[in-house]
């Protein structure tokens, strides 16, 4: 939840790389606390994609979309979650990754 885009921390012992994680688009608080209809978590993830995209930053910027299976895979809620994935790949530019591979990315590019 610190930025959209991986940082290195100083811990007592090694450093650790924060990984971007939002509360904003995460099924959790939106679906089990905030009580959001489902459509609600596509009109945000779209929406914050756009501004992500959109903001000139000279660098690459990381968008998270928390999701548990048992949660936004529900029937009821599956269709939004995968009408937001659609939005996002319309665009050629943008990458799909998992953690691991942001991670040794982001190593890998500041070392």
């Amino acid at each position: 939840m610190l930025d959209d885009q991986p940082v290195r921390l100083k811990t007592r012992g090694k450093p650790i790389v924060n990984l971007p994680y939002t509360q904003e688009c995460n099924d959790v608080a939106m679906m089990l606390i905030q009580h959001h209809v489902a459509a609600e978590y596509r009109n945000r993830a779209i929406d914050q994609f756009e501004q992500i995209y959109r903001t000139p930053s000279g660098s690459a910027r990381v968008m998270a979309l928390v999701v548990h299976p048992y949660i936004m895979g529900a029937p009821h809620r599956l269709r939004y979650f995968r009408e937001a994935l659609e939005h996002v790949r319309k665009r050629s530019d943008v990458l799909f990754w998992t953690g691991e591979r942001i991670h040794d990315w982001y190593i890998a590019a500041t070392a």
